[in-house]
């Protein structure tokens, strides 16, 4: 992003973000459909639920305001009763996790622990920041590139 101008305090929606960091096991997670509806799939089983247990779920929504991205993070309590048993895991089903704007992570909690967590998305409006035309022209913004010395 450059120093200056209207997207210099900008923030992007990137696949792999971290959400969370715990010592309960890695809730894995990825985008696909059940039975023909847009889903966010995960490995977990509902053997892996205890009674006291919780699930959050992350949104994180790239949005533009004028010129500059933004992300925008909610949060909401899931009931295992919401999500559906597939073969691979415990799914969320809806029309939300369609939105190619949008990423979402499933945080397990238990007690004071949780699982680590990172944001799955399909979202690619972070690539035209990674271009060499948009890398030349952040780093004019700051003074231009340095040449590596060694």
């Amino acid at each position: 992003m450059p120093q200056y101008g209207p997207v210099s305090d900008g923030t992007l929606l990137l696949p792999d973000m971290p959400i969370s960091e715990g010592v309960l096991p890695v809730v894995w997670q990825h985008m696909g459909e059940v039975d023909g509806s847009a889903a966010l799939i995960t490995s977990l089983k509902g053997s892996d639920l205890k009674r006291s247990d919780r699930l959050l779920l992350y949104t994180l929504k790239q949005v533009v305001e004028g010129e500059r991205p933004k992300v925008r993070i909610s949060r909401r309590e899931v009931n295992p009763g919401e999500m559906v048993e597939t073969d691979g895991g415990m799914a969320l089903v809806g029309n939300e996790f369609a939105d190619e704007m949008s990423g979402w992570a499933l945080v397990h909690v238990s007690g004071e622990r949780c699982s680590s967590q990172i944001v799955v998305t399909k979202c690619t409006y972070y690539q035209q920041f990674t271009t060499e035309e948009a890398l030349q022209e952040a780093a004019k913004s700051y003074g231009g590139l340095t040449k590596d010395v060694f």
